[in-house]
């Protein structure tokens, strides 16, 4: 039995940008929306593969997206029901689509114990924070904040130190393209999966994510694989801890997928 986390976005669905930046051969079909627009894609390819593994094989989603983000992902609602996912960067495990409020408990007692509450976070923050930079405030699933900032404003300088700062305050930072994340550090996606693997039976881990935020994740499966396009590729491209997909785009998902299925 091969277990199989991985992130979403960017590693197994992509923005109409990210399509049109790496076309795919083959049909792709929306499967996410928001009202009437549509959000992320797949391949037709990706999406059969993945089905072929999931009926056999245990498959994780892992994702920074809230809650009610990964629910309208339609492809997992319908076509894909993982019994496990993980959303909110590691901060809610969901079996068969409920909270597992166990994990939740242990999750805000570990923040607790080795964060500053998120309220005196802000007051730190507003040393830095002004409109010129920070476009837009999101709180999320009350565990963690992602900010809206205009690239080309950034004080990076003044960033770098509010980052350390905070490192000794149980918080941490990433900048991934216009969203700036500020998270408790005990809030990781490596540590669910920890949790989540002592109830599963299995003969290997298999991970994939595209971003720094997923970098843990990796390290800690048999084998950790990321996307030329990726953050990770751009930041650690010499990093022989990490197996890495070549191609770019939904093309780089259809070639994991493969590989994957080459495993069992």
């Amino acid at each position: 039995m091969i277990l199989f986390t991985s992130d979403l976005d960017r590693t197994l669905i992509y923005s109409k940008r990210m399509m049109e930046n790496y076309p795919v051969d083959g049909d792709i079909i929306p499967i996410e929306y928001k009202g009437d627009d549509i959000i992320s894609y797949m391949s037709l390819d990706s999406i059969e593969m993945l089905r072929q593994f999931n009926e056999k094989q245990l498959f994780v989603p892992v994702t920074t997206r809230a809650v009610y983000q990964y629910e309208r992902i339609e492809v997992f609602q319908n076509d894909i029901q993982p019994k496990y996912a993980i959303t909110s960067n590691g901060g809610t495990i969901l079996v068969d689509g409920k909270v597992d409020e166990e994990w939740g408990k242990l999750i805000q007692q570990r923040i607790a114990a080795t964060a500053i509450p998120n309220e005196d976070l802000l007051r730190v923050f507003a040393d830095i924070r002004h409109e010129e930079w920070v476009a837009k405030e999101f709180y999320v699933d009350a565990l963690f904040y992602m900010f809206h900032v205009h690239l080309d404003r950034i004080p990076h300088a003044e960033l770098r130190a509010f980052e350390s700062r905070i490192g000794e305050l149980g918080w941490r930072l990433f900048l991934h393209g216009r969203k700036l994340y500020i998270l408790p550090t005990e809030l990781n996606k490596a540590h669910a999966v920890d949790h989540l693997q002592k109830y599963l039976t299995y003969d290997m881990h298999v991970a994939a994510g595209d971003s720094l935020m997923d970098y843990d994740m990796l390290l800690q499966a048999d084998i950790g694989y990321s996307p030329a396009h990726g953050e990770i590729f751009e930041r650690r491209e010499n990093d022989s801890k990490v197996a890495w997909i070549n191609a770019a785009g939904a093309t780089s998902t259809e070639d994991l997928l493969r590989n994957i299925l080459q495993l069992d």
